[in-house]
């Protein structure tokens, strides 16, 4: 099974946009694909800081529950809806996913950070496809 949208995917070696630095973690780093190409995904980073002031009141984070069905190991982990990433489709296969309701909240709160706050150079790309 291929991943695709509403999947979560654990990913090594994300280059983080905003530290311009690479993920080593051996085990990877779980991710939100958010819109899926012929060639590409498109998909969001989730954290499992506990710092919870870094993520008040800020629209840059979407808070997610650890729950059966993303199967993500801190009771809470966040999706950070600022940056955006795009990689090429390599046979990923999801361990997580979120459900249709939980991702149209996502989607609206991304978008409106998108749009209103702060844009991501790859939003142009995707925003007429979610």
């Amino acid at each position: 099974m291929l991943a695709e949208e509403q999947d979560i995917i654990n990913l090594r070696n994300i280059i983080y946009k905003d530290a311009g630095r690479v993920d080593f973690s051996i085990t990877g780093h779980p991710v939100l694909i958010i819109r899926v190409t012929e060639t590409y995904f498109y998909h969001l980073t989730i954290s499992s800081s506990s710092n919870k002031a870094l993520h008040k009141n800020n629209y840059q984070h979407f808070s997610l529950k650890k729950n059966k069905d993303n199967k993500l190991k801190a009771p809470i982990s966040y999706i950070n809806l600022k940056n955006i990433y795009k990689q090429e489709i390599n046979n990923y296969i999801p361990y997580g996913f979120v459900d249709d309701i939980l991702f149209k909240k996502i989607i609206k709160q991304f978008k409106y950070y998108q749009e209103v706050i702060n844009k991501d150079e790859l939003y142009d790309e995707i925003k007429n496809y979610i």
